[in-house]
Order: C-alpha cells, then sequence, then structure tokens
C-alpha cells in the first residue's frame, strides 16, 4: 500500500511538472509570436510601410504591451507624417523663396541650398557633404561662414561678388548676406539668406544720378533767366541797346527749360506704362517720308546732305503703331544727325524689311561715339561731349525716349560707332501681317 501511494505520488508529480513546463512553454511561444509581431511592425515602419497590428494571444501584460505598442506605433505613423508633411511645405517656400539660403555644418560643409543659392553659385544637386570653400569660391563668402560660425551673433554685410566672367568688371554682383548661427556652443551649424541686390543698388545709382543730372540740367537755364533779369532790373531794362538782346537769351532759355520738363515728363510717362498713344496698324512709308522732309531744310542750312533710300517702304509695309511714337523716333534721331555732324558731311536714313520686320537706319559723318561710351548711349542725360552737347540746346534726354518709345512698340535699337567716322543707328520693328 505504502510502495502504490509512493507510485501515484511520483505520477501526480510528473503530470504537475508536465503540466508547468506545458504552460510555460506555452507563454514562451506566445511572447515569441508577440515579439515576432512586434518585430515585423518595426520593420514595417522603418520601411515606410504600413504598421500591422500586434495581437497578444493571451490576456495580462502581454496583452497590455501589445495595446501600449499598438498606441505608441499610431502615434509615432501620425508624426512621422506631420513631420514629412511639414518638411514637404519647407521645401516648397525655400524653393520658391527669390533670395539663396545655405545651411552649413561647424565643419562648413554644406548641408542645404536652395535652387535660387544653386544658380547664384553654380552649385550641382549632389553637393551636399563638401566644404563651401570648394562650391564657392569666393574669399569673402567664406569669411562670412567663418565669422558667422565662430560668434554668437547674427552676421550681415554687403558683399562685392565677381560675376561669371573675370574680365567683365561690369558684371560684378552685390549681394546682401545674413548668417544665423545655429544652436550650439560652439554653434552646430548656421543658416545663410544671400539675397542678390545688384539691380536695386544700379537703380538707386541711377536715381541719384537722374537728380543730380535734372538739377544741373534745370539749374543752367535758371541762371541765365536770373542773371539776364536782374541785369534789366537794375539798369538795363531802358537801354535799348541790351534790353531787347538780353529778353531773347531769356526766351531762349525759357524754350529750353519748357524742352526738358517735357521731355522729362514724356520720359515719366513712358517709363511708367501709361502709354499716351493709341497703337494700329499703319503704313511707315509716308510717316517716315514726312519725318525726312521735316528736316531737309535745317539740315541745308548747316551745309549737310540729307539722303533718303526708302525704296522698299511700300504701301504694303505696315508696323502696328502710332504716328506720333514713330515720329518723334525718327525726329530724335535725325536731330541728333544733324547736330554733330560737321559742315560738308551727309545724313542717310535706310530702310530694308523682311517678312518678320522693318529696319530703319540713320547715319551720319560725323565724329562717332568712343567704344567705352556707347553701352550707356540710351541713359537719361548721359552725354559724350557735355560742353557740345549744351551748346547745340539739347536735353540729354532725346536717347533714352527714343529707347523707351521703340520697347513699347515691341522693336529694339542699337548703334554702331566708329570714331571719326559716324554713327548708325538702326530702330527694328515687328511687321504687321494682317489686313
Amino acid at each position: 500500500m505504502p510502495e502504490s501511494l509512493s507510485v501515484q505520488s511520483s505520477v501526480m508529480g510528473l503530470i504537475v511538472l508536465g503540466g508547468v513546463a506545458s504552460l510555460v512553454f506555452f507563454l514562451w511561444f506566445q511572447s515569441r509570436k508577440a515579439l515576432e509581431q512586434m518585430t515585423k511592425a518595426v520593420e514595417a515602419l522603418v520601411n515606410d510601410q504600413p504598421m500591422s497590428r500586434v495581437r497578444a494571444q493571451v490576456a495580462g501584460a502581454s496583452e497590455r504591451l501589445a495595446e501600449q505598442f499598438n498606441r505608441a506605433g499610431v502615434e509615432l505613423t501620425r508624426r512621422i507624417a506631420n513631420l514629412e508633411d511639414d518638411r514637404r511645405k519647407l521645401d516648397a517656400m525655400l524653393s520658391a523663396m527669390s533670395e539663396g539660403v545655405l545651411a552649413v555644418d561647424a565643419r562648413q560643409r554644406l548641408l542645404f541650398a536652395n535652387p535660387t543659392a544653386q544658380r547664384m553659385f553654380q552649385i550641382a544637386d549632389d553637393s551636399d557633404g563638401r566644404l563651401v570653400a570648394e562650391l564657392v569660391r569666393s574669399p569673402q563668402i567664406q569669411m562670412a561662414v567663418e565669422t558667422t560660425l565662430a560668434s554668437r551673433s547674427a552676421y550681415r554685410a554687403e558683399l562685392s561678388l565677381a560675376g561669371r566672367n573675370p574680365l567683365a568688371s561690369d558684371q560684378e554682383r552685390i549681394v546682401s548676406v545674413h548668417g544665423t548661427p545655429l544652436p550650439g556652443s560652439p554653434p552646430s551649424g548656421a543658416v545663410f539668406v544671400l539675397h542678390d541686390v545688384t539691380d536695386l543698388r544700379r537703380l538707386e545709382r541711377m536715381r541719384q544720378d537722374f537728380v543730380a543730372n535734372a538739377s544741373h540740367e534745370l539749374k543752367t537755364p535758371l541762371a541765365a533767366i536770373k542773371v539776364n533779369t536782374e541785369t534789366l532790373l537794375d539798369w538795363g531794362l531802358h537801354d535799348a541797346s541790351v534790353n531787347v538782346t538780353l529778353l531773347n537769351q531769356i526766351n531762349e532759355q525759357v524754350d529750353r527749360l519748357d524742352n526738358l520738363v517735357q521731355d522729362m515728363l514724356r520720359l515719366a510717362r513712358l517709363e511708367s506704362g501709361q502709354q499716351p498713344f493709341q497703337f494700329e496698324p499703319m503704313a511707315l512709308g509716308p510717316i517716315v517720308r514726312e519725318c525726312i522732309e521735316s528736316h531737309e531744310a535745317r539740315a541745308r542750312a548747316s551745309g549737310l546732305s540729307l539722303i533718303a533710300e526708302l525704296d522698299e517702304l511700300d504701301p504694303s509695309i505696315c508696323v502696328r503703331a502710332a504716328e506720333e511714337a514713330v515720329r518723334q523716333v525718327l525726329d530724335n534721331l535725325i536731330d541728333n544727325a544733324i547736330k554733330y555732324t560737321p559742315e560738308g558731311g551727309s545724313i542717310r536714313v535706310s530702310t530694308w524689311t523682311n517678312e518678320q520686320r522693318v529696319t530703319l537706319s540713320v547715319t551720319d559723318s560725323g565724329s562717332g561715339i568712343p567704344r567705352d561710351d556707347i553701352p550707356r548711349i540710351f541713359e537719361r542725360f548721359y552725354r559724350v561731349d557735355r560742353a557740345r552737347s549744351r551748346a547745340q540746346g539739347g536735353t540729354g534726354l532725346g536717347l533714352a525716349i527714343v529707347k523707351h518709345l521703340v520697347q513699347s512698340l515691341g522693336g529694339e535699337v542699337s548703334v554702331e560707332s566708329i570714331v571719326g567716322t559716324g554713327s548708325t543707328f538702326t530702330v527694328r520693328l515687328p511687321r504687321h501681317l494682317g489686313p
């Protein structure tokens, strides 16, 4: 009997031990399965794929762990989606900026360059990680990067950078640089905003030159009027030998002022886009011939021959323009040719056409224009020979008006000149082929 009880106890112990072992194995298997599910879910998240839910097979701690893991996965997926959306918005904003943006790390290696900065410094798309000194070959930019990284305050400066052609000094660019160091001690990097202000500075210089030149042009006739007026008031009013001469001089200066003011107003309207003309299809030949005829008497009085070569301008040659605009262009060009051509010289007005455009040229045998002055000849108040121009009574605005008028007609104007031989001003206008 005791032996049978012992055997029964041993069997029961084995059964209990087997049950416990089975339970432990079951729990281990379920835990391993849950871990495998978690591993797959994390791998899907890393590979930017939809994250699958983890399902616990038993209640208790494993179920709570799976629940918390699933909640964390959903929250993490949401935050990653928000970050990706913010990144796309930031990329869109940086790409649309007219300013260049550069980001560098503490070792002066490029982290980011938006499209404007890439165009500004010719940086390739795959340049991330390279030294800024290799990508932007400018000692001034390198100094700006070093100064910003060495300090904790913002860096501001305007830098003059050479253009793409080192032999062309007129292509120099002026760039406004604003550098901000990133958080850290020392800074972990820096962000630079670069704005090309070359055109802005050029316009400022033009405005300053315009104010200075306009003031000077107004001051000269006003001074002459004042002197003559004072002379008349002091003693010359009742002196028949001088009073008429002084009044004629005052009248001449008033006419000069009136011409100057009218030209300034006309140029201001053209530059502001307030077209005072009504453009319509018109035959060009009659207008050109009338303009030449109106200057023939003055040319003969100056001892010049005015030659017209208008064989190609038959009535079928039309442009879309305004008669007054075409007259102003030709009047200014022929008037300048007469002023600056010495006695015995010649002025030739020629035309030729093709299917797309009509070309008019005014060629004189005057003193010509130096090569360095040609790029600026159409600027307001710019004169090659200031003393002679003022003696001829010019306002210095005629060629600027010609340029704006021709551009408003959809054409272009150019000049070729040889010093001592003469100049040729060429106007090209689009031909009107409609009825």
